[in-house]
């Protein structure tokens, strides 16, 4: 089965001669929670008190408050033959919430583009930070509870998202990370591609997807780009990786099952690591537990 983000695109381009990919995360998983089984972590079990701090992207118009030093991806999206588009995905986990900035330039990509991207069919409200307006949701279920704003610059959009358990409490990390927006505060730690960092100590046990009691839920995922080697060679192709999906919210043990050459394989890996979820539960904990990725490499 597939695995989709809650900003899941739907709107990929098709273009001739272009690197269009997918990724494709397996695995068995029990029947998801409801409220008549639902398990609540103990205290215990969840991550330590994050360390807060505000970080900023050079080139970019904003800083936020994480909890943790997030993963960070860039990638150069191809929009037609002689151009590309900068796109971003960063990428924080800590204490049964995700947190994630998606940055892009807005070359040829409409604010209606990105409504329909992460708002889908809902109604945004108007919300505005530092004077600069901007549209924002907020949903929640029995099990869920997502924030998500956009906001649209001269050059830039931006969307920050948040989106937690409710086996924990998680609105104060959520109130902090969305207060924490700014577009005039642009002091901070600053932030590089990367894997970023975990929160807490992993769960030794590694659990097959099977045994769990609520899945594991992909919130970022980033995607890998060519290497220039394999794109001037037309290699295409899939890769797939063996990882686990840990308590702390990190894919870590990653082992390549099959493989690509002139870098795919190791493009594959890097964007594994800044993968982020909140983790799948057992018996009142948070878990590890065993994941496939499949990254598929197509030229179109």
């Amino acid at each position: 089965m597939t695995v989709n983000n809650v900003a899941d695109c739907r709107f990929l381009m098709q273009i001739n001669r272009l690197v269009i990919f997918t990724v494709v995360i397996l695995i068995a998983f029990s029947a998801p929670i409801n409220a008549a089984n639902a398990v609540h972590v103990s205290g215990s079990d969840v991550t330590p008190e994050a360390r807060w701090q505000r970080y900023l992207v050079s080139g970019e118009e904003f800083s936020v408050e994480l909890p943790v030093r997030p993963a960070m991806n860039t990638l150069s999206w191809p929009i037609d033959e002689n151009s590309s588009r900068r796109e971003r995905v960063i990428g924080a986990y800590a204490e049964g919430v995700v947190y994630a900035v998606y940055t892009f330039e807005k070359k040829r990509l409409t604010a209606d583009e990105l409504f329909k991207r992460f708002f889908e069919e809902q109604k945004p409200a108007d919300f505005k930070v530092d004077n600069l307006a901007g549209k924002v949701v907020r949903n929640e279920d029995q099990d869920w509870v997502m924030f998500a704003a956009c906001f649209e610059t001269a050059r830039n959009f931006y969307v920050f998202q948040a989106v937690g358990t409710k086996l924990v409490e998680t609105e104060s990390g959520i109130g902090r990370f969305a207060s924490s927006i700014s577009f005039r505060n642009l002091k901070g730690l600053e932030l590089v591609d990367g894997p970023g960092e975990q929160s807490g100590e992993a769960a030794t046990e590694i659990l097959s997807g099977r045994v769990v009691t609520q899945r594991a839920k992909v919130i970022t995922k980033p995607q890998p780009s060519y290497t220039d080697a394999a794109r001037m060679k037309q290699i295409s192709g899939t890769v797939v990786l063996r990882v686990v999906f840990s308590s702390t919210g990190t894919v870590t043990n990653i082992q390549p099952i099959s493989g690509l050459p002139e870098g795919l394989t190791e493009k594959t890996i890097d964007v594994a690591r800044q993968i982020r979820f909140i983790p799948a539960v057992k018996n009142g904990r948070f878990v590890s537990m065993w994941m496939q990725l499949e990254y598929n490499f197509n030229l179109y």
